[in-house]
This record gives structure tokens, sequence and C-alpha cells, in this order.
């Protein structure tokens, strides 16, 4: 009886949500000519929407021939998170990161993770699993993955780009959610926030 009351009760709040509107229509593409291209690459493409009225609009992406990016949330033996304390240009400070980078042409996704932890922090890990991804920005065509890696340690070899300086600190569960809400204080927070929901730790 008690099992009939709770399914019965679970329909009714199911039955109660209100129906999903349909999507809009997609616009369609007309073309794209290219604009600036630096280290960002920015495009401009020209839509025809669903009335019919002609749009333009800039897209942007990292270099030429680069697709993707990863972000890492890493895990030490003792459920600490690595991070990176690094400048940021956009910012113009220094704000706190998860580690991560481009994604090579032809290289593993994972492998890719893998490689970027180590070079951004000196942290090896003994697994690295990709949970998902998503676009850079609402006018990016840029995918940026998001990993968990586990058993992370730093008995690798830190290899910084002539343009970075990161400098690895390790930080509680509880620190770095302090820090996620903390306005302007990090920068990527929707790859630590999904990173943190696939592990369970939100």
């Amino acid at each position: 009886m008690t099992d009939h009351t709770e399914s019965s009760a679970v329909t009714d709040h199911v039955a109660a949500e209100p129906s999903r509107p349909d999507d809009p229509a997609p616009w369609e593409l007309l073309g794209e000519e290219p604009g600036f291209q630096r280290f960002l690459t920015v495009r401009l493409r020209r839509y025809r929407m669903p009335d019919g009225r002609e749009v333009e609009w800039d897209v942007f992406g990292p270099e030429a021939g680069i697709s993707a990016g990863i972000t890492v949330l890493p895990l030490t033996p003792e459920g600490r998170i690595v991070t990176i304390r690094m400048f940021r240009a956009g910012p113009d400070s220094v704000v706190t990161n998860l580690p991560g980078g481009l994604v090579e042409p032809g290289e593993d996704v994972a492998v890719a993770g893998a490689r970027e932890l180590e070079e951004e922090t000196g942290y090896t890990c003994e697994t690295l699993d990709v949970v998902g991804w998503q676009w850079s920005g609402a006018s990016s065509t840029f995918r940026k993955y998001v990993a968990i890696a586990r058993g992370c340690r730093p008995d690798g070899k830190q290899q910084l780009d002539e343009a970075e300086d990161c400098v690895p600190v390790e930080l509680t569960v509880n620190a770095f959610r302090a820090e996620l809400r903390n306005p302007g204080a990090m920068t990527g927070i929707d790859g630590a926030y999904l990173a943190l929901d696939h592990a369970g730790l939100l």
C-alpha cells in the first residue's frame, strides 16, 4: 500500500509539470570569412534567421588548427584539489585556475589532460577520466573538455610555456568551493562546477 501511494505521488508530480515549448528554428549559415587571427581567432559569420532577416555574428576560438581544450580537476589521495595561481590578462590580475590547456591536433583528450596537469603543476595522476565537455562561450567554436584526475602527487616535472607562471596550490574541497563563490577570484568556474558535480563534490 505504501509503495502504491509513493508511486502515485511521483506520477502526479510529473503530470503537473508544464510541457516544454518547442525549440526555436535554427539559423541558416550563409557564409563565413576570416577576421582577426593570432592566438585567438575571430571569424565573421552571416546567418539567415527564421523570419528571413540576415545578421552577422562574430565567433571566436583558439589559434588555427586547434578546436578543443581540457580542464582537469586533480584530486590527491588525501582528497585535496590541486589548483594553480597565475596571472590572467583578461582580469589583469593573479587568479586561481584548475590546470588545463589546449588539445593538440590528433592528440587524445585524456592524454592532453595528463600532459597539461604535469606541465602546469608538476603533479602526475594514477587515473584520468574525461567526464564531459562544454562550449567555451555562446559565440565560441571551441570545446572545453572536463576531466577528473585521481591519485595526484607532486612527483612529475613542471614545464611551463614561455608566457606561463603557474604556482601549484593544494586546497581542501571547502576552500576550493569558497574560492568559486568569491567574485573574480577564479576563472573557468563553469568547468570547475561541472567537474565537481561529476566527482560528487558539490
